[in-house]
């Protein structure tokens, strides 16, 4: 099953947009988020692909779903390869380590320079549970790769003492409470201009869990579904976003109805939306 509205496979060429699954977690300690590809897809097939509040079809926007990176058990930092990096991109995890490897990839081909991750946790721990690539540890691994300074986390409503002494000065931090404090169009604006090749990754976790249950690790006081949408357009507007992800849908965790990979699916929607208006701004 592919991402509703792909392109088939004998036009996948006229596509602009890559669609990639990653059903991996190896990295996780719930287990689950390797089944996050399938649900998501899945979800996205109970949604209309005319996006109301902008009147646009996405059917339109010409993008094509890959299916799933063959993966072994393990994912590591030569992991990927052969990714066209003049595509922009969705990645589908996953549990949050495979944005490392992908970064990774792309920061080494000449495809990425600054990373803005949107999550609920730091996930700067220099390992967890002994394992130096956990997905408690990804940003840490991304901010030695790119640099410190090239790495904006917002959303951020959890860590450890030590992880917040280590990041305090070194990143760019808008926590969930300067979100409501200084406004999204606020942060927005300080973030517009940048023309640098952005990777934008999503943790499903940075919404509240009563609408996004279905997580390894709930975080309570998150952001609604409406907010985390208008900031995801307004990032992708404001700057060059070339690739994102979306991680950490655990579908064994889900509710009955499926409520998280049904959010993830529409957060998918709203990336190729941005994708698609920022390319066409003028």
């Amino acid at each position: 099953m592919k991402f509703s509205g792909s392109l088939s496979e004998k036009d996948k060429e006229k596509a602009s947009y890559d669609i990639i699954g990653v059903p991996f977690d190896g990295n996780a300690y719930k287990k689950g988020a390797r089944e996050g590809p399938k649900a998501v897809r899945r979800a996205s097939q109970r949604l209309e692909t005319f996006l109301w509040h902008e009147k646009l079809e996405l059917s339109d926007l010409r993008y094509y779903d890959h299916g799933d990176l063959k993966l072994d058990h393990k994912l590591e930092a030569g992991s990927i390869k052969e990714l066209d990096v003049a595509r922009k991109k969705v990645f589908i995890g996953g549990d949050h380590s495979i944005s490392y490897p992908i970064v990774k990839y792309l920061f080494e081909h000449g495809g990425v320079a600054k990373v803005i991750a949107v999550d609920a946790h730091a996930d700067f721990r220099d390992s967890y549970k002994g394992k130096k690539f956990s997905n408690a540890s990804v940003m840490r691994r991304i901010a030695e790769l790119i640099g410190f300074e090239s790495v904006t986390e917002i959303g951020i409503r959890s860590s450890s003492a030590d992880e917040y002494d280590l990041m305090k000065d070194k990143i760019r931090i808008y926590d969930a409470e300067m979100l409501p404090e200084k406004g999204v169009e606020c942060i927005l604006n300080e973030i517009e201009g940048e023309e640098e090749k952005t990777y934008l990754s999503i943790d499903i976790d940075v919404l509240d869990p009563s609408i996004a249950p279905g997580v390894e690790n709930p975080e309570p006081c998150g952001m609604s579904l409406e907010s985390l949408l208008a900031l995801i357009r307004g990032i992708i507007g404001k700057a060059n976003v070339v690739a994102s992800d979306l991680v950490e849908v655990n579908p064994r965790l889900d509710s009955a109805n499926g409520i998280t990979s049904i959010s993830a699916a529409r957060i998918i929607f709203e990336i190729l939306a941005g994708y698609w208006e920022s390319d066409n701004r003028y």
